[in-house]
């Protein structure tokens, strides 16, 4: 197939998103024909390497009224489309991108599939359902997502096929002795690593450390907060690293306090190098990976919870799980497995729309 990956949003190079194409392009690649289309180049291009990318824009005018970028954005999309025919099948991460590659599509005259594959849970596009209403199918990442997009999109074909890891050749990493806990992501409220450091405060009695690895807007206000709360000489801060895992001495458990996670990408990267994990349980993606073989869920927001969890494995009431069951527990996500799930549903996908058209020939 001539796969078409369309990424509607300028990308920092150093999220969860860029990971997963990343992980998806080069499996697919083996077998298929793939390009991903950028908006415009990311602010960190490290995970373009090896990439076929193409940026739509050197820069967007934010001023244009948003019906007219739309029109600018098909075209610039239409332009690109026509010298890579034929395509068998548009992938775009956002909703912006599937009604734009849809308009462009009809401006080509071609019948190629758009589907959408969304990295965020579907009440963040909720003021863009009638753009992503226009979808011939749709990817999920988490079951939660899928069981959203069936309320929203009942008539439109729908495949889960959840986020890849890399799994094999991906080393342990070792348990210290004294306590370390791991947050890898951004320093974002989402992600309410003010909970985190809430939450341990109160155990200072006990010997652990906090390595967070990661940046952005919150970190002068988490890094105020360290010293309110007496915890500062307890906090490693490194900043964001291309390879986070390399980074850390061990790690005794990750720890995940987002209000929101559509998968929750960390967790399992986490769980295939044998870290167990403690997370909220917020919707959709923890739920469906951590269980009792791999760590805990604790309610979200519920501070008195995870410290709780927290002094429990400090005082070694609550036994970590083994290494080996740890990663053994995200097997399925495998990139290899994934990739071929993935491969799967945009087949079912382009066969589907094709035995419609033919219907109305």
């Amino acid at each position: 197939m001539n796969i078409i990956f369309v990424v509607d949003i300028l990308l920092s190079g150093r999220g969860g998103m860029e990971t997963a194409l990343s992980l998806i392009y080069h499996e697919l690649k083996q077998r298929h024909n793939v390009v991903v289309i950028l908006k415009g180049k990311s602010e960190d291009t490290a995970w373009e390497a090896g990439i076929a990318t193409i940026p739509l824009f050197q820069k967007i005018n934010d001023h244009i009224p948003q019906e007219y970028l739309l029109k600018i954005y098909s075209a610039a999309l239409s332009n690109v489309l026509k010298n890579l025919l034929p395509v068998d099948i548009i992938v775009s991460t956002g909703p912006i991108g599937v009604k734009a590659a849809k308009m462009a599509t009809e401006r080509l005259n071609i019948q190629s599939p758009v589907v959408s594959w969304l990295h965020f849970n579907l009440d963040y596009f909720v003021k863009y359902f009638d753009d992503l209403q226009v979808a011939d199918g749709h990817l999920a990442i988490s079951e939660g997502n899928i069981m959203d997009m069936q309320c929203v999109f009942p008539e439109r074909i729908k495949k889960l096929v959840y986020n890849p890891v890399k799994y094999d050749n991906v080393s342990y990493v070792a348990r210290p002795v004294d306590p370390i806990f791991l947050y890898v992501g951004r320093l974002a409220r989402v992600k309410r690593v003010d909970h985190i450091m809430k939450a341990l405060s109160p155990l200072q009695d006990y010997r652990w450390e906090l390595h967070i690895i990661g940046d952005g807007k919150e970190y002068e206000s988490l890094l105020d907060l360290s010293y309110q709360l007496g915890i500062q000489d307890r906090i490693v801060w490194y900043g964001w690293r291309q390879n986070p895992w390399e980074a850390v001495p061990g790690v005794t458990s990750l720890l995940l306090a987002s209000e929101i996670e559509p998968f929750g990408l960390v967790l399992v990267e986490a769980l295939s190098r044998g870290i167990p994990v403690i997370s909220s349980n917020c919707k959709y993606g923890p739920r469906e990976i951590v269980n009792q073989s791999n760590g805990w869920l604790y309610p979200s927001n519920a501070l008195e919870e995870l410290t709780s969890i927290l002094r429990k494995v400090l005082d070694g009431e609550q036994r970590l799980p083994s290494q080996e069951s740890c990663r053994e527990s995200v097997r399925k996500y495998a990139v290899e497995q994934i990739a071929e799930r993935y491969e799967h549903a945009l087949l079912d996908i382009a066969q589907h729309k094709a035995r419609n058209l033919e219907r109305i020939e």
